[in-house]
């Protein structure tokens, strides 16, 4: 073999490890499909204690949440805040199925929540 092909080959090889790592390790586990929520008073507010005996509140949500086609599944997140989320507001959750679990929320505008999901929304608050 040629120095030049052995010294691309090592090129790509080099370049491709960290594509290779990002898709088969950091994807899988830490990014997650968007659900959209309406955040009424629907909390459970659990008062825990620290090791200095600090009384620590934290809210629970179980929220009905919607993709953006449409599909629902229940989501269980805390408001990780030190207070309830502020009612009526719509959240958008990052859900990553692989851990069964929510990586973050955040507030969006009404104009924000794709129109499928919105309709499921007030369909779902209506019921």
């Amino acid at each position: 073999m040629s120095k030049k092909l052995l010294s691309g080959l090592s090129i790509i090889i080099v370049l491709l490890i960290p594509i290779l790592i990002y898709q088969l390790w950091y994807v899988p586990n830490y990014t997650g499909d968007d659900y959209y929520t309406y955040i009424g008073k629907s909390y459970k507010e659990v008062i825990e204690k620290d090791d200095s005996g600090n009384e620590l509140p934290t809210y629970y949500y179980n929220q009905d949440s919607f993709n953006r086609n449409g599909t629902k599944k229940l989501l269980k997140f805390d408001s990780a805040i030190g207070r309830p989320i502020k009612p009526n507001n719509y959240i958008k959750i990052s859900y990553n199925d692989h851990r069964k679990r929510v990586l973050s929320w955040e507030k969006v505008k009404k104009n924000q929540v794709p129109r499928k999901t919105l309709d499921r929304l007030i369909n779902n608050a209506t019921n």
